[in-house]
């Protein structure tokens, strides 16, 4: 049997703020092409799990790996092993137009591919980042990223600000740069049937430990699991 191979790994993964853990031994794994949705309560520390794996925390124990690449602790590392975070801010410069947020990527072929990729930014290159919709904001901070031909992408509150409609057009891009390009996604998301219909897998944290592990269709067609695990109740 072929032994799966991750594009990202996070063993035993640790971290918080001022030497305090938020989250506590975090195993998550990805494989290339796979999308995996972090769901859970506010507070349970999906954000600070996203943003210790890209090295903008440091991990208080455990370990990240991003393409066979240790990563922990280093957003330098985490970079150069094709790891990309797009916050929940979207990390987008709101005064400067579309080609210039496009242009701050430095990518060796110009914006080409990204606006290949989702034309509907053409027509937006000139305007000011400020005046798009949260969707467009959205649609640019991805397409921003995959000048930077990320390995692993995580996607910390998708959908925050943005209309049902803008939801509904990004999560199938989301699927398609994983089936295409083979990129694996970490998506964390609070509407969890967007996020269970895009996923194939899905992990429910709650105050900072894994609770609930399992197949996307699977927990589709049981959210009393999911409930169960949002007020705490770990599977055994």
């Amino acid at each position: 049997m072929t032994e799966t191979i991750h594009a990202l790994e996070i063993s035993g993964l640790s971290a918080g703020y001022r030497g305090v853990p938020a989250v506590r031994d975090i195993d998550l794994r990805v494989a290339a092409g796979s999308i995996l949705a972090l769901l859970g309560p506010n507070g349970a520390g999906k954000s600070t799990t996203l943003r210790a794996a890209a090295g903008l925390l440091p991990a208080l124990g455990g370990t990240v790996t991003a393409a066979g690449s240790p990563v922990t602790g280093s957003v330098e590392r985490a970079t150069r092993s094709g790891l990309c975070l797009i916050p929940d801010n979207r990390g987008v410069f709101h005064r400067l137009t579309v080609a210039e947020n496009l242009r701050l990527a430095k990518a060796p072929g110009g914006a080409g591919p990204a606006l290949d990729r989702f034309p509907q930014l053409r027509p937006l290159l000139n305007r000011r980042c400020g005046l798009l919709s949260g969707g467009e904001q959205q649609l640019l901070a991805i397409a921003k990223t995959l000048l930077l031909r990320p390995k692993v992408l995580l996607i910390d509150e998708m959908s925050m600000g943005l209309s049902p409609v803008a939801v509904q057009q990004i999560l199938p891009e989301l699927r398609r740069l994983a089936d295409e390009d083979g990129t694996a996604i970490v998506l964390v998301e609070q509407h969890i049937d967007q996020a269970l219909s895009v996923a194939d897998e899905a992990v429910v944290l709650h105050h900072g430990r894994v609770v609930l592990t399992g197949q996307a269709a699977d927990l589709r067609e049981d959210r009393d699991r999911i409930q169960r695990a949002y007020f705490g109740d770990k599977e055994h």
